[in-house]
C-alpha cells in the first residue's frame, strides 16, 4: 500500500509539473523519412553490377547536432517509412541517419549495417508543428567495405563460382532477382537427403578483428541450409558447422544478411573457410527449386 501511494504521488507531481509550464509548451517539429536505398558511387564501387546494390535496409538510426552542443542528440531507431517527433525548434548543425537492416537469423535484430554510410544532411530547419520530408534517402558502401566473391549469374561473366551441382540460369530475366540469370537448385520429391552445393573457393581472411557477412538474394519452395567449413586449429582435420537456415518463401526474392562472425569465431577466426548450402526437402518430404542470386561475401572493419 505504501509503495503504491508513493508512485501515485510521484505521477500526480509530474503531472502537475507540466500542467504548469502549458504558456511555455512548444509543439514538436516532425522529420519524414519514406526509405534510404543503397546506390552505386560515382567512384570507388566495389562492383559494376546493379545485382551488388540489392539490399533491405528496413530501418535508422536518427541523430542530430545542435550548433556548440558537445554531442549528438540521439533521437531514435525507427522503420521507415517514418514520421518522429522532435523536440527542438530551429536550425539543427546536421540531422544524420544510419542505415540499419534486419539481420538474418536474428529475431527483432536491426543493427546499424556498417558496410553502409551515414547519412548526412546539413542545415536542417524544423519548424514547431510541422513537418519535414526528407522523401527517400540514399548511401553507399563505406570506403573500408571489400567483397571477397560476387556471383551474380549473368551471362558476360564467363565462368560460374559454384560447384556444377548448382544449376546456372544464365538467360531468364523475367525468374531472375536482377539482370538475367541466377543459380537453380532444383529438390526431387524423393530427395529426402536433399542437394548440397558449394562456393567453388577457398576465402582466406587474415584479419580477425573484420566483420565478415554473407548477402544473397533467394526465392525457394524448400528450406536452405548454411554451413562454414574450416578447421579449430591450422593443420587438423576440417568441421562443418552451421550458420543458419533459410525458411521457403517462394512468392517474392528476398535479401539476406547472413553474419559469418559467430561461427568464424567458433573456429578461432581460421583465416581459411568454405560456404556449404543445402537445399532440404520440408517435412512433409515435398521438394521444389531453390533460385539464389547476386551472392557475395563482403567485409569491414568494426566501425562506429
Amino acid at each position: 500500500m505504501k509503495r503504491r501511494y508513493i508512485v501515485t504521488v510521484v505521477l500526480a507531481m509530474l503531472l502537475a509539473a507540466g500542467c504548469d509550464n502549458d504558456e511555455n509548451f512548444v509543439a514538436p517539429s516532425f522529420l519524414h523519412v519514406e526509405g534510404i536505398h543503397l546506390v552505386k558511387p560515382q567512384q570507388g564501387a566495389l562492383s559494376t553490377d546493379e545485382g551488388f546494390y540489392t539490399h533491405d535496409i528496413v530501418a535508422a538510426y536518427v541523430a542530430a547536432h545542435r550548433v556548440g552542443a558537445a554531442s549528438e542528440d540521439t533521437i531514435g531507431l525507427f522503420r521507415m517509412p517514418f514520421t518522429v517527433p522532435v523536440l527542438f525548434d530551429g536550425v539543427y548543425d546536421y540531422v544524420k541517419l544510419y542505415p540499419a537492416v534486419m539481420q538474418s537469423g536474428k529475431v527483432n535484430a536491426l543493427p546499424f549495417y556498417t558496410y553502409y554510410n551515414p547519412i548526412r544532411i546539413d542545415s536542417v530547419a524544423l519548424t514547431s508543428g510541422d513537418t519535414l520530408d526528407l522523401g527517400t534517402l540514399t548511401t553507399t558502401h563505406e570506403s573500408h567495405a571489400r567483397a571477397l566473391m560476387h556471383e551474380p549469374f549473368e551471362p558476360n561473366e564467363g565462368s560460374l563460382l559454384f560447384d556444377s551441382v548448382l544449376t546456372w540460369v544464365p538467360m531468364d530475366p523475367d525468374g531472375a532477382c536482377t539482370g538475367y540469370g541466377y543459380g537453380l537448385v532444383h529438390v526431387d520429391d524423393t530427395m529426402r537427403n536433399g542437394v548440397r552445393f558449394s562456393v567453388d573457393r577457398t576465402f582466406t581472411v587474415t584479419d580477425p578483428s573484420l566483420l565478415l557477412y554473407l548477402e544473397l538474394d533467394i526465392k525457394s519452395d524448400v528450406e536452405m541450409g548454411v554451413y562454414m567449413v574450416s578447421s579449430r586449429l591450422e593443420g587438423t582435420n576440417l568441421d562443418t558447422r552451421s550458420v543458419m537456415n533459410v525458411y521457403p518463401d517462394n512468392t517474392q526474392w528476398k535479401h539476406m544478411y547472413i553474419n559469418l562472425g559467430r561461427t568464424w569465431s567458433y573456429f578461432n577466426h581460421n583465416k581459411n573457410f568454405r560456404l556449404l548450402f543445402h537445399a532440404l526437402p520440408g517435412a512433409d518430404g515435398k521438394g521444389g527449386d531453390l533460385r539464389i542470386d547476386n551472392v557475395r561475401v563482403v567485409t569491414t572493419p568494426v566501425t562506429q
